[in-house]
């Protein structure tokens, strides 16, 4: 049920910022048409209400479908999800603190699983947590260029190795909801869906 009403608020949140946007581009275009008469600019917004609905069902089209990409897709109602670059993405079920990445394994053969991380460059680092498993270690990074997971058994080998490789240390890992709200929130929240 959570899953269809947010489908139903984001379906209204792209209708009205359709609306925005065709609005601007009519402005824009109107614009243009007072400094070049008789111009492609003149033509098309003579007839201003068709080239809104016009205008204005484009942009919906475009935007539903940058919803559903790789790069807009944040989930809906209990399964939000973060993309994390190269195809990856943090997923969560029911917002709870554990997001997962189940397309890479850790030394224990269980999906790698944290109640915090942090994007750094191309790199993903946080702690291994799980509700169901145990890890035999308690921190990772994970090199998106090399596809290599480093893991480590303490925070203070952890914090050796950001040190020495000019990574952020383990107090400057979030949560999920924080990378969620830092992904998806600001700017945005108001101009995409």
């Amino acid at each position: 049920m959570e899953v269809m009403i947010h489908f139903v608020l984001t379906l209204v949140k792209i209708a009205v910022q359709a609306s925005i946007y065709a609005a601007l581009l009519l402005l824009v275009f109107r614009v243009f048409a007072k400094r070049h008469p008789n111009s492609w600019f003149d033509r098309c917004s003579r007839r201003y209400g068709r080239f809104w609905l016009l205008s204005g069902f484009g942009i919906s089209v475009a935007l539903f479908m940058f919803l559903f990409s790789y790069w807009g897709f944040h989930g809906f109602g209990d399964g939000p999800r973060v993309p994390v670059s190269h195809g990856l993405v943090v997923d969560n079920t029911n917002w709870t603190e554990y997001g997962y990445i189940s397309e890479i394994k850790t030394s224990d053969d269980h999906d790698l699983e944290m109640t915090k991380f942090l994007a750094f460059d191309d790199r993903r680092m946080g702690n291994l947590d799980s509700w169901f498993d145990t890890y035999s270690n308690q921190f990772f990074v994970y090199d998106m260029r090399d596809e290599k997971l480093v893991e480590f058994p303490t925070e203070q080998a952890f914090n050796s190795y950001a040190t020495a490789q000019g990574l952020p240390q383990a107090s400057a890992l979030k949560s999920f909801e924080e990378n969620y709200h830092d992904r998806w929130g600001g700017w945005w929240f108001w101009l995409l869906p």
